[in-house]
């Protein structure tokens, strides 16, 4: 349902700048697939506290991100383990809902900010789509919004 939705509200922005005269908008597709491996623990654990998990869960999540590790076997030798600073663990079944709550976090912000201008389609506004790890943004006067967008990450 999701899907079909998010392609709808697409066709319906896409329809809605080619009926203006200004054409000042942008639609950004962003396969946010990559950024899985990027996210880093630090940032994982603060986001999971500031959406009210805590107690074992957090512990429990803390426990499994703290100092983890990877090794390598390279013909058939076991390498020498290293840290791994960013990125959720492959296999684990944690790793797509930890995921979404960072991914949900980021689109939350970028909800709420007013400066990055979604695209007005009579009453409704639209700003930002999310469809497993896909992000569309549609954005009005895309140069003074781009702007915006560094200060919202941070």
């Amino acid at each position: 349902m999701q899907g079909w939705y998010n392609i709808r509200k697409s066709i319906n922005a896409i329809h809605h700048i080619n009926k203006r005269k200004d054409k000042n908008h942008m639609i950004i597709s962003i396969d946010a697939e990559k950024a899985f491996n990027k996210i880093q623990h630090q940032f994982l654990i603060k986001t999971l506290s500031n959406v009210g998990i805590e107690g074992s869960y957090l512990n429990i999540i803390k426990a499994i991100y703290e100092k983890p590790t990877a090794n390598i076997i390279l013909n058939g030798q076991k390498l020498k383990a290293f840290p791994l600073r960013t990125g959720t663990k492959q296999g684990c079944p944690l790793s797509p809902l930890l995921f979404n709550i960072a991914l949900e976090v980021l689109a939350k912000a970028t909800r709420h900010e007013e400066k990055v201008k979604g695209i007005q389609i009579g009453k409704e506004k639209v700003k930002l789509s999310l469809f497993a790890d896909d992000m569309i943004l549609y954005i009005e006067n895309p140069k003074d919004s781009i702007k915006n967008l560094p200060d919202l990450i941070n």
